[in-house]
């Protein structure tokens, strides 16, 4: 019998390794470069790593089960929940006249992964 859910137990497995390790990574590093220890910066850190963990192996498990429309909408929302806001901010910065050359460069390449990405769904099969 086919599991129907979103995530399997190696899907968190792998997510919590994965942020487990990069809080503790990021907060030894913390401590070494400026010899105070605060927790808030290794837990963003660790909350992306987990995230990154977990997305990853579900896409990759749900592409295996030939479930593409799935993989590929999650990919999408990830790119649009990350992607929208820094657009907007960056486009802010802009019109105020506090820009550089990366933000620009991070406007177009988060505008192609959109684009990217809602060529997948529409594309994909199921």
């Amino acid at each position: 019998m086919k599991n129907k859910g979103w995530a399997k137990p190696v899907d968190l497995k792998y997510g919590i390794a994965f942020g487990f390790t990069g809080f503790v990574i990021t907060l030894a590093g913390w401590y070494y470069s400026t010899g105070m220890l605060d927790l808030r910066f290794p837990a963003v850190i660790g909350v992306g790593l987990f995230g990154g963990g977990f997305f990853g192996s579900l896409i990759k498990r749900l592409y295996k089960e030939g479930e593409e429309r799935k993989a590929n909408s999650i990919f999408l929302a990830v790119i649009l929940v990350s992607g929208i806001p820094l657009i907007v901010e960056y486009i802010h910065d802009f019109l105020i006249g506090n820009w550089s050359m990366w933000k620009l460069i991070s406007i177009f390449v988060f505008t192609y992964l959109i684009c990217y990405g809602t060529f997948r769904v529409t594309k994909s099969k199921r």
